[in-house]
């Protein structure tokens, strides 16, 4: 490889390496400005690498060759530049929905940024210098085309610069000069392969005809002129702004609020510094855990406890004005009412059937303490998520629950013996005194029965004491000696001198 095909591909690697850079920090710090700045370098990547390859094919006269890749190449980038304007319409559609977006690790992130510009600076020169040394214009105007990258990096760098001073809208604002500038290069990248590809006739030869343009726009006043409108535009632009459905935008100039109900749709305001919008889901349920922390109980024992709070926005001014950090107020008020509510109950109490009852305590006392602040939050709900003892004493705590557990199970087996026995015992008092009052029935009957036969007798042996003397007394005999064997004498025999003769 000659020296200029050396110096695109030391730029190619350049380029790629700044492309990870800027989406490794577009996606720490959120920043849509830098991740269009990405996908320009991405063009940039694209554009480099076809002067690469002109450069090889011119410098080798393959020229069965370089008609094939030549036709290729033209389609090849007819298709990248439709992708360029469709990744140009996503991060214009992210800057309108993402308006004031808060930036993370900015200062970490604004030195990676303002290396990628350094590194801009230098491979434009370098560009621009080795295509002077050799007469290489393709060369020359893809330094140029670094440029146009390096001006693109110098407003992401603003944007985030802009950030730290509360300017969070000049992230938008940048990344809308990279789309303009990404969309630029892609109409380039489009109209030139167009070009060449509906007339082959044409000398393709020399690269220098793919970006002869770039080298009359740059270095004049057009220059200026175009960046400066390129930027006007992009500036204009920035005061668009989209509520979704489930949104509200509340519209401040100067700071002071003009509209607190954005409906949904498309809206514009002034770019900032004049308006500001900040856009708020109002209908949605958002959650915070306050974390593991270890509160003491009225009957002084330790005791883990780690909740979570539900909540939704009730009034939107309120709640995008006046708080400036809304979770971290709300992570104190909720460790606050619980540590309340905790310090007045006893262990067993918490750990057992009072969960209900301190997480309805802690709502409202959450709750109350938002109001005090006019946060503009309703409180929808707080969920005790752990209350367990320390790690130190939850091996008694579990001999304690244990022994509760079977306290409860003997406790529930008297309640179930005592409910078997009791009905059992009535039933079986029931049936004695159910035989009792049988008896009583009987006796007194057998009684009155036996009084009126003896009365009868009575009446009997009255009438004729011979005959019922004798007939008692045969019944008596009878009863006495059911089963002995008898004789019966007369009343004149002596039975000194009698001999009974009896046989079997």
């Amino acid at each position: 490889m000659g020296r200029k095909e050396k110096t695109i591909f030391i730029t190619i690697i350049a380029n790629i390496i700044l492309i990870i850079l800027r989406f490794f920090l577009a996606n720490l710090s959120g920043s849509i400005g830098l991740a269009a700045n990405a996908w320009h370098s991405f063009s940039d990547v694209f554009v480099s690498s076809v002067v690469f390859l002109g450069l090889l094919i011119t410098r080798f006269g393959a020229n069965k060759l370089k008609k094939i890749v030549g036709k290729t190449e033209h389609i090849l980038a007819i298709f990248v530049s439709m992708f360029i304007f469709f990744m140009g319409f996503e991060i214009l559609s992210d800057a309108l929905n993402n308006d004031g977006t808060e930036l993370k690790y900015v200062p970490f992130v604004a030195t990676g940024a303002f290396v990628g510009v350094i590194i801009n600076y230098f491979m434009a020169r370098y560009k621009i210098y080795v295509g002077e040394q050799t007469g290489s214009q393709s060369l020359i105007a893809d330094g140029y085309h670094s440029k146009m990258d390096m001006y693109c990096s110098i407003a992401v760098l603003v944007g985030l610069l802009g950030s730290l001073f509360g300017m969070s809208s000049l992230d938008k604002i940048a990344a809308i000069v990279a789309m303009v500038l990404l969309m630029i290069a892609g109409y380039e990248i489009l109209i030139s392969n167009l070009r060449m590809l509906l007339h082959p006739h044409e000398d393709i030869s020399e690269t220098e005809h793919f970006h002869h343009h770039h080298s009359n726009f740059h270095g004049s006043k057009k220059m200026y002129i175009g960046v400066g409108s390129i930027l006007t535009v992009a500036y204009i632009l920035s005061g668009i702004y989209i509520v979704n459905w489930d949104e509200t935008g509340i519209v401040r100039r100067f700071g002071a609020v003009i509209n607190a109900n954005a409906a949904p749709g498309i809206h514009y305001r002034l770019p900032t510094p004049f308006e500001q919008v900040t856009l708020v889901k109002k209908d949605n349920i958002r959650k915070i855990d306050t974390g593991q922390q270890e509160l003491l109980t009225g009957d002084t024992n330790l005791l883990n406890v780690n909740m979570s709070v539900h909540y939704k926005v009730d009034n939107v001014e309120n709640y995008a004005l006046n708080i400036n950090n809304l979770d971290t107020l709300i992570r104190v008020g909720a460790t606050t009412s619980i540590r309340n509510i905790v310090g007045r109950e006893s262990i067993d109490y918490l750990l057992t059937e009072g969960k209900a009852d301190v997480e309805k305590q802690a709502q409202i006392l959450l709750q109350d303490v938002m109001n005090k602040n006019g946060t503009g939050v309703r409180i929808v709900g707080v969920q005790l998520v752990e209350v367990a003892p320390p790690e130190s004493v939850k091996a008694s705590f579990q001999d304690l629950a244990s022994a509760r557990q079977d306290r409860a199970i003997y406790i529930n087996e008297a309640i179930a013996y005592k409910n078997t026995i009791i009905p059992q015992a009535n039933a079986e008092a029931y049936t004695q005194i159910a035989i009792a009052e049988g008896y009583k029935d009987k006796k007194i009957k057998t009684a009155e029965g036996d009084a009126v036969m003896f009365a009868e007798k009575q009446s009997a042996y009255a009438e004729s004491k011979g005959v019922t003397e004798f007939r008692m007394y045969m019944e008596a005999m009878d009863k006495i000696l059911p089963n002995v064997q008898k004789i019966l004498l007369g009343g004149n025999v002596k039975i000194d001198n009698a001999e009974l003769w009896i046989s079997k």
